[in-house]
Formats: structure tokens, sequence, C-alpha cells
């Protein structure tokens, strides 16, 4: 771990730790990746894009999930998870045809894990029959935690 450096370098520092980011945390086979966005380190992960069967219904479900960490010069940084689901679908019953669509947004601070498992079609692979998509938030925060700390970066107050 490195230790931090004094007052008026920190901008040094964070320039390398923003550069060095997407190198040191885009691993090949991880579903997720990261690119910068001014001084923070952005993670984003489509974890679910299919189309769900059932006897009377067709769905097709998106989810997405964002993490984003800002840093400041002060050597700390500041969390953010947003979640996005969208949801569109027809179905059939009592002989009428019905169409829907739903849409959601979360920001704040989140840790969620979910398994879903359905017939369909995984539309970013192409698999079909029995498809299934996990889901967890600590995959994603705590490697980009894990690199922060070894900058020597520390997570700022409660809020952070």
């Amino acid at each position: 771990m490195q230790p931090m450096q004094p007052p008026g370098a920190a901008f040094v520092d964070m320039h390398t730790v923003l550069m060095q980011a997407p190198g040191a945390l885009n691993i090949p086979g991880r579903p997720w990746y990261v690119t910068v966005e001014g001084a923070s380190i952005v993670a984003r992960w489509n974890w679910m894009d299919a189309t769900f069967f059932s006897p009377h219904e067709v769905t097709d479900e998106t989810r997405r999930y964002t993490f984003t960490v800002t840093l400041s010069e002060n050597g700390k940084w500041k969390e953010i998870d947003v979640t996005e689901n969208k949801s569109s679908g027809v179905k059939m019953s009592g002989g009428k045809i019905g169409f829907g669509s739903s849409s959601s947004t979360f920001k704040g601070k989140t840790n969620q894990k979910s398994f879903s498992l359905g017939m369909g079609q995984n539309n970013r692979t192409g698999q079909a029959g029995i498809i299934g998509f996990k889901f967890d938030t600590t995959s994603v925060k705590q490697p980009i935690r894990d690199y922060l700390a070894s900058q020597g970066w520390k997570k700022g107050g409660m809020f952070g």
C-alpha cells in the first residue's frame, strides 16, 4: 500500500490512479467494465438482456447496474449506485392480447444479490432454453475498493 502524498501532490496521484484504473480493473472474463469519466471511475454491468417465454406471455427484460466512484483531491472517494430495470411484454389472457411495459431506476446506496432463471433466450449470447442470470453488486464494488485502497486512497465518511 502506497502512503498518501503530501497536500498539493494529490492531483497527480488522482490522475495516476484514474489513468491506471481501466488497465487494473478491466480483466478478461469479467462481466462488467470500467471507464474513467472526469474524476470518476465508472463500472457498468448490463447483467441481464433476455426474452422470457411462458405459455401465454413473452417478456423482454434488461437490467443494468452502474457503480461510480468519484475521487477528491484529499485522497478520499465517494460512491453511488444506479440500477435500471426495463421490461416489456405481450400477454394473452381470455382470448385478448395485452401489451405492457415498465421501467424503474434507483440511484443511491445498494447491496444486491439475485439470480434469475427461466425459459427464454439470452439476447447477448443467443443461448436459448433454460437461461440464468446472476447478479451481485459486491463483485463490482470490492475490486474497485481494493484497487483504490492499494493506491493509498480511503473511502470518504459516512455518506462516501
